[in-house]
């Protein structure tokens, strides 16, 4: 199931620089015999260790523009929560607490500005791994500088690894388990199990994140060789794959067994689906035509509802609040879900599948961006000394002046855009079947699932998929240039055995009829 195809069927992705090169030195010496290539070699193993230490560097200060023209890194309304969390010592119902714990031992509460340089790093070394994965040491490091260059203006990635909030890390979660299904025999023992590590942290910073995961198991790994896959998984393969989401999900069991006594990765979770349930219409009109029987603690308050989930969710004065609160009405959230789903099902099929594709097309850069002094700026000032607190109260976002211009939001969609149809094409158009195809369908596939899990179970929300929506553009100015390259080179040497004549004598319209 998971054994290569033969070598000589598929060529792997990364050479395709070498074969360009081979192309055009064929062309030009066999057309002027003066001209003569020569190899480059490293004087020591550290150069290209050093090369890449600085191209992550340069790369990971590209991403920090956001949080610099803002003068303080980017705040959500959740981010209150995952700072408090470790500094007050309290476990919410809502979050796991990796992240706050990840916070604190960067912000040592003093600065956060630590974070999002860390961030910035993790992004940037998560990119050159996928850069490396694909050329190897056939493609010089650096040109993954303009390529972040590119993607800081024209994709939302530097707004999210700028944000102290976990959501950078569903799209690097995405690559992760692309180079862990794809490629692992491309990278050393230590890159995999720095991966597998990585992921498994990853998944565990947010709560989405684990089905993600495991969506991507049960969807990709089956087809890997027919997606482009050059060799067998292997056991050692698979079990890395199994044992990111399987840590992961331990560490959250353990943390909400010993904090809330319960043993579920989500003791709370399905506090959310309820509240999807009720808004979606099922769960409302159960609600309305068996509370006299069942005697529910939301059944006080029918007539009081917010008009969307995220009031019930999180107003003080939701019936949510006001029933107990969501530990209290998640004891009774099951038998209402169970109900609703076994009185209307497909009515709550239909409502998850367009709260779905409403969430897939709903992904507009800067949601969130306003002020937050509610939820916020009262942990901040309590938690950090003046001088942080001072200049998060002068930063752009405290005093309501930053937004993601317009010109820049429709960049943003516009790539976006053209990245998915790039991906579609690869993917389904496409005959030849390499490490760019597997890179795609992952991506695809997690841009679905991404959707499916927060759009079609919680709420559609620009933020939800925004955060993964730099991932076509980013593999599209991957995939692209090569192909255009060894296309031209292809030309270039065929025209020229062609006219048996010196290459400058190929004329435009040649290559144009060609």
């Amino acid at each position: 199931m998971y054994c290569a195809r033969p070598k000589a069927i598929v060529m792997p992705f990364w050479r395709w620089q070498l074969r360009a090169r081979r192309l055009e030195a064929e062309s030009s010496e066999s057309l002027n015999p003066a001209f003569k290539t020569d190899t480059v070699q490293h004087g020591s193993s550290r150069k290209p260790l050093c090369s890449s230490a600085a191209t992550i560097l340069a790369s990971a200060a590209l991403l920090l523009w956001p949080a610099l023209f803002n003068g303080y890194p980017l705040v959500f309304s959740d981010s209150g929560t995952y700072i408090s969390q470790a500094v007050q010592r309290y476990l919410g119902w809502d979050r796991p607490v990796f992240y706050s714990l990840f916070l604190l031992t960067l912000h040592m509460k003093l600065t956060t500005w630590p974070v999002v340089i860390v961030q910035s790093l993790c992004a940037a070394g998560m990119l050159h791994f996928v850069h490396r994965s694909l050329f190897g040491s056939r493609s010089p490091p650096w040109l993954l500088v303009p390529l972040t260059l590119s993607l800081s203006v024209a994709t939302a990635l530097p707004w999210f690894t700028t944000k102290l909030m976990p959501d950078l890390y569903t799209g690097l979660l995405l690559l992760a388990y692309a180079l862990l299904i794809f490629v692992p025999e491309r990278l050393a023992h230590w890159d995999r199990l720095l991966l597998m590590l990585a992921a498994s942290a990853m998944i565990g910073l947010h709560q989405s994140n684990l089905p993600l995961a495991l969506g991507l198991l049960f969807v990709i790994v089956p087809f890997r060789q027919r997606l482009g896959a050059e060799s067998c998984l292997g056991i050692g393969g698979l079990a890395r794959l199994v044992a990111a989401p399987a840590l992961a999900a331990l560490a959250l069991i353990s943390m909400n067994l010993v904090g809330h006594g319960r043993v579920s990765v989500s003791p709370f979770g399905n506090v959310f689906i309820l509240a999807r349930v009720i808004y979606d219409g099922p769960g409302m009109r159960t609600l309305e035509r068996e509370c006299s029987d069942q005697g529910w603690r939301l059944c006080d308050y029918l007539g009081h509802f917010p008009p969307n989930s995220d009031g019930f969710l999180w107003d003080s004065d939701s019936p949510l609040a006001k029933a107990g609160g969501a530990k209290i009405i998640s004891d009774e959230a099951n038998s209402i879900v169970i109900a609703s789903l076994q009185a209307e099902p497909w009515a709550e099929l239909r409502a998850f599948v367009g709260n779905t594709l409403q969430q897939l097309a709903q992904f507009a850069t800067g949601d969130g961006l306003g002020a937050w002094p509610a939820t916020v700026t009262p942990w901040i000032e309590r938690d950090f000394p003046s001088f942080e607190a001072k200049a998060y109260s002068m930063s752009r976002q405290t005093r309501g002046r930053l937004a993601v211009p317009e010109w820049m939001e429709r960049l943003h969609a516009g790539f976006a855009l053209a990245g998915i149809a790039g991906t579609l094409i690869v993917v389904l158009v496409r005959r030849r079947r390499d490490l760019a195809t597997g890179l795609c369908a992952v991506v695809l596939a997690g841009l679905l699932g991404n959707a499916m899990i927060t759009g079609g179970l919680s709420a559609p929300h620009d933020r939800y998929q925004s955060r993964v929506m730099w991932l076509p553009p980013f593999l599209m100015m991957l995939v692209v240039p090569p192909y255009a390259l060894r296309r031209w080179a292809s030309i270039v040497k065929r025209l020229a055995r062609e006219r048996e004549g010196p290459a400058y004598r190929i004329s435009y319209a040649d290559l144009r009829a060609a």
